[in-house]
């Protein structure tokens, strides 16, 4: 064997961070970054104080709908609430009507009946 030393320490190493190399060769391309916030032009862009100020406008806006609907909700349910009531209390008449109207017929034929038992009697 020879005594030449073949050095182990010829290939590089790349740092951690460097860019991998493209495949399609194109070295001059610059690598894309994460979008941020901060690429935003100064019209479209709004600082943190402004955006907060927008949320809890649009949260409070969405608090007073939520209550107008509950309330026309409300409003609903209690008519036809008071419908229904109305209903109950139509029917329930009605038929206490026609119980009265029944019992009355009832009552009626048995005085009938009374009345020509009383007669039979009397003709004997």
């Amino acid at each position: 064997m020879s005594d030449t030393k073949v050095p182990t320490e010829t290939i590089e190493k790349k740092p951690a961070n460097a860019p991998a190399t493209r495949v399609s060769g194109k070295t001059w391309k610059q690598p894309k970054t994460a979008y941020r916030r901060s690429h935003l032009p100064a019209g479209v862009r709004q600082d943190w104080a402004a955006r907060t100020r927008e949320r809890q406008r649009i949260q409070a806006v969405k608090a007073i709908e939520k209550e107008l609907k509950d309330e026309k909700q409300r409003i609903k349910e209690e008519a036809k609430n008071r419908a229904l009531e109305r209903k109950k209390l139509q029917e329930e008449k009605e038929r206490l009507e026609k119980l009265q109207a029944l019992v009355s017929a009832k009552k009626l034929q048995r005085i009938r009946k009374k009345e020509m038992r009383q007669r039979n009697q009397h003709k004997k």
